[in-house]
């Protein structure tokens, strides 16, 4: 079964949002790179490493009930251009009827960064990071953070690339080989899921990225048997109505390990969905 971790959070993301940034007092935040050289005109993928003292925990893109995600403004030099964050699954925390997502011990969140064929020399790369640490109270935190890497015609596996192996075991990917369909229950979203043929699901769990469309803190029932499954995701009673898409990250615990599957699907009234997942709609076209 996929773990809940228990804590006591004393500050919620309103309240959060109002505290001025102050320095990290139990997460230690550094910038590291893939390789150990940035070669001109191909992208070279940095993350920033979040270390947190025993007990506490930062957050995911949905913090859920509370918290604030991770944030990163990049100072870049010239040409260069940061993606988006690659969001690892993130584990749940939870103290009576407020569930939170986030990160304990540590987590790496990678950025593709893109270079231009001019670059030369040795360059800067640096970023601000704010984020929210929770433990029994809460504590915004901060960090400046910088690599400087040379630029060489190749380059090779830095010290950090273990960690981004690590990582990339955790980010989703999209659901190609299994179907993903959802559609409005009373009081509840249910998702049918198909997994590959030989592939046995032992449990599941949905982590909503959109807001206020699930109640975090209802039960996930997996229900069914054999190669047609449903999984039943109680509804956020004062959120979205009626949602047209459901988006998040479905982990799925098989006999073959853990795996993470993008999901953005249409949401059906009282029917199964058509479309079962981006990749899957791509291939119909």
């Amino acid at each position: 079964m996929i773990p809940t971790v228990a804590v006591t959070l004393t500050l919620l993301a309103p309240l959060a949002e109002a505290v001025p940034s102050a320095p990290a007092r139990h997460v230690r935040a550094s910038l590291v790179a893939e390789a150990d050289a940035i070669v001109p005109g191909r992208p070279v993928l940095a993350g920033v490493r979040l270390q947190m003292d025993p007990g506490w925990h930062t957050y995911w893109r949905n913090p859920g009930d509370s918290g604030l995600p991770t944030r990163i403004r990049w100072q870049l030099p010239a040409g260069f251009a940061a993606g988006e964050i690659r969001w690892p699954y993130p584990e749940r925390f939870s103290s009576g009827p407020v569930v939170s997502y986030g990160y304990a011990e540590e987590v790496l969140l990678p950025v593709e960064i893109a270079v231009p064929a001019s670059a030369a020399g040795r360059v800067r790369l640096a970023a601000r990071v704010d984020w929210l640490e929770c433990q029994e109270a809460c504590l915004p935190g901060k960090a400046e953070v910088e690599l400087v890497l040379p630029v060489r015609a190749s380059g090779a596996p830095s010290a950090a690339a273990p960690l981004f192996a690590d990582t990339a075991r955790r980010l989703p990917v999209r659901a190609s080989a299994w179907s993903v369909r959802a559609r409005m229950e009373p009081g509840a979203l249910a998702l049918r899921l198909r997994p590959p043929t030989g592939t046995t699901l032992r449990g599941a769990y949905f982590y909503a990225v959109t807001p206020r469309v699930l109640d975090y803190s209802g039960p996930q029932a997996l229900a069914g048997s054999g190669p047609a499954l449903r999984l039943v995701l109680p509804r956020d009673p004062n959120g979205v109505a009626s949602p047209e898409r459901l988006v998040g990250v479905l982990v799925a615990e098989t006999a073959g390990g853990t795996i993470a599957l993008e999901v953005n699907v249409p949401v059906a009234s009282g029917a199964a969905s058509s479309a079962s997942s981006p990749s899957e709609q791509e291939k119909k076209r």
